[in-house]
């Protein structure tokens, strides 16, 4: 019936999937022209783009690495495309913002930042720009908020929270510093952030940097970082995001790619949403939705491990829900749709289950019972 998971194949793709809808809902997008964007190198509004709109001020643009009118350095995770905002002084900022249905209880907030000034020199100010959770305030939110240290020698920049104690008050800007590594970041450098978001306690739990030029990696734990309301919590649950370049005088720009937020199961993230139907020991079947297209494979196993990392072949690194420990693979393919359904089958309860498609993107864990 299976074979062991050291004999997987799969055929990683580099594509960045927009998906939203159900309990496990998300979105991802790399501003691609697959992702529903045109861009251009002068910059194409992003409004009307993918479900983007101003809120107020001035839009964020689409813009093509190739000759972009800013001199943004190319991401090199990046592809053709991404997104820039530049503040045109107060008030004029630039806003790009979606709704989205966020995931929860758990949730990982990812996404790559790279920052330029290209005011006059001595001109510059506070704030760079940000990337938060909306409706701020108004719901349970909080702002990955980026500044210069020394507005006078724009030559670095820094990116913290902006968040609540857990009595519910405000923090003083600029907020939660998670550590040094955030701090005194290079102009023109991409970098990308990931956080992770616990809806139930209402707090940031945890946050990496990533030098995508040097693939260095911090991951830090965050305490003390509350979204709105405190410890207490008791805000209605978000409904977007929203990029954003300011600053009280013209010339700071903020470029977003690889935006991806996602639901986060056992300490692991997941793609699309897998779930049980009938129970065990059988005969069920698993009914998968919000996936990419490309056929799927059963991970299954007995293990109680979660979080395994899987350590070679074309989808090396990615991060299951399952442990690696007695692992298995169905011989049978799954359907390549984004939605399906499988055939009915007998399993003991208990069993641990999981798919993976050929791009290496996974679904929640499902234990049978």
């Amino acid at each position: 019936m299976s074979q062991r998971f050291a004999l997987l194949s799969a055929t990683c793709a580099t594509s960045i999937l927009a998906i939203a809808g159900s309990a496990f809902a998300q979105y991802a997008t790399g501003f691609e022209t697959a992702d529903g964007i045109s861009a251009s190198p002068g910059g194409t509004a992003l409004t009307g783009q993918d479900g983007y709109y101003v809120p107020a001020g001035v839009d964020y643009w689409a813009m093509t690495y190739a000759g972009n009118a800013f001199g943004v350095a190319t991401n090199p995770q990046g592809g053709a495309q991404f997104a820039a905002g530049q503040g045109l002084g107060s008030p004029n900022f630039s806003r790009g913002q979606r709704d989205i249905t966020w995931p929860a209880p758990l949730a990982t907030m990812s996404c790559d930042v790279a920052c330029l000034y290209i005011g006059d020199p001595g001109l510059a100010a506070n704030n760079l720009g940000s990337l938060s959770i909306q409706p701020y305030p108004g719901s349970a939110s909080a702002i990955f908020l980026f500044s210069y240290a020394d507005p006078l020698n724009p030559t670095s920049w820094q990116a913290t929270y902006l968040a609540y104690d857990a009595n519910g008050t405000a923090m003083l800007a600029p907020g939660a510093i998670p550590g040094p590594e955030w701090q005194n970041l290079s102009m023109n450098h991409w970098y990308r952030f990931k956080t992770k978001v616990n809806f139930t306690t209402n707090q940031m739990t945890e946050a990496s940097i990533t030098d995508l030029t040097t693939n260095v990696t911090t991951t830090v734990a965050l305490t003390g970082v509350y979204l709105e309301g405190g410890s207490a919590g008791g805000r209605p649950a978000p409904t977007g995001f929203r990029m954003f370049s300011g600053g009280s005088t013209v010339g700071n720009v903020v470029c977003f790619d690889n935006l991806d937020f996602r639901a986060t199961s056992g300490g692991c993230p997941s793609d699309f949403t897998l779930t049980q139907g009938g129970s065990c020991p059988g005969p069920m079947t698993l009914s998968w939705s919000g996936a990419p297209t490309g056929q799927k494979r059963i991970l299954y196993t007995t293990n109680n491990g979660n979080g395994g990392v899987i350590p070679n072949g074309a989808c090396s690194g990615t991060t299951l829900c399952i442990g690696l420990g007695g692992i298995q693979i169905h011989q049978a393919t799954l359907p390549g749709t984004p939605s399906g359904t499988s055939p009915s089958f007998n399993a003991p309860c208990g069993m641990k289950v999981q798919l993976i498609t050929t791009a290496c993107k996974t679904s929640n864990r499902v234990v049978l019972q």
